[in-house]
């Protein structure tokens, strides 16, 4: 049995594995980039990569993640904290084509947070929360959904603002051993897919690929990324002062990174701070949109939505 991974964009939740292409639609690639634009409900990303829309991509030179201080009770906040800085370190570690350097974006944890829900404010301090589901999944496939990403982003450029990553272990069959149970997912593997929602690539086409919509209990196969993973991130973020765009926002496709500053643009709150609806802010996601603008979601599962959408889980 395979499980589904998501994503999202605008406000956006990444449970499966999505993504649109930086690239024209007939590059000769199977990693896709997640744009503004809303996934139909007939789209599967084994047909291609869903192009309508803009291209998502951080701007900082560095962003910074925080995750919840309770962790689960199956997995304690320090076993997680190491599995979820080694498995964005698999992302920013790897070496581009052409050359001996990494992607031009690094990622740090800037500690654990109070918070424990999935929310943009545009004019208050935020956090890029990553936080574990215990007790209920409060989405659709709760069987079949190992994660779910939130992305928040200005649809006007494509620009990530915030994501949330959210951990499905109400299964309470969550590995963080080097060896997966037969039985058991392993949480390294569902952290390195998100991980790669949260840069902004959606579901992959090639089954092989990391950023593919689905898992299978038992694999770790997941934890180590193929080339096509490693091209998309290199796509993105060619290096730390250049990040690839749209066409329409940009003739030669590219954009001035800003410089490095991990913490959210308002700032840094270890509790929640009461929404704001944003005009100006979308988000992604699968068929559970936010009560707040736009919003994308993107799943690893057994997950996927974008325009105040989720994507849905693998």
């Amino acid at each position: 049995m395979r499980f589904l991974l998501g994503h999202g964009a605008g406000r956006s939740s990444f449970a499966t594995l999505l993504a649109a292409t930086l690239l024209s639609p007939n590059a000769a690639h199977a990693f896709c980039r997640t744009t503004t634009k809303e996934l139909p409900a007939s789209y599967n990303p084994v047909a291609g990569c869903f192009t309508e829309g803009l291209v998502l991509f951080w701007r900082n030179a560095c962003v910074g993640y925080s995750v919840n201080q309770t962790a689960s009770r199956t997995i304690a906040y320090q076993d997680a904290k190491r599995i979820i800085d080694e498995s964005f370190a698999t992302w920013t570690n790897v070496t581009c084509r052409g050359g001996s350097a990494p992607p031009g974006i690094s990622v740090s944890d800037l500690g654990a947070v109070e918070c424990d829900e999935v929310r943009y404010n545009k004019t208050s301090a935020n956090q890029n929360l990553i936080v574990f589901r215990d007790e209920d999944w409060p989405y659709q496939g709760a069987n079949s959904t190992l994660g779910l990403t939130t992305v928040s982003f200005n649809p006007e450029t494509g620009e990530i603002r915030d994501v949330d990553m959210e951990i499905n272990a109400t299964g309470g069959n969550l590995s963080v051993t080097d060896q997966v149970p037969a039985n058991g997912f392993d949480l390294a593997s569902i952290i390195t897919h998100e991980a790669g929602h949260f840069f902004g690539l959606a579901h992959a086409t090639s089954p092989s690929s990391t950023m593919y919509a689905s898992a299978k209990p038992g694999a770790a196969i997941l934890r180590s990324l193929t080339q096509d993973d490693i091209d998309g991130i290199c796509a993105i973020y060619p290096n730390a002062k250049i990040r690839s765009v749209s066409s329409a926002l940009s003739s030669n496709e590219t954009l001035a990174a800003d410089s490095c500053n991990p913490n959210p643009e308002r700032g840094l709150t270890s509790a929640c701070v009461s929404s704001v609806t944003s005009k100006d802010t979308c988000a992604a996601s699968p068929k559970h949109a936010p009560p707040w603008g736009l919003s994308a979601s993107v799943s690893l599962t057994v997950g996927c939505l974008l325009i105040a959408r989720r994507r849905r889980p693998r």
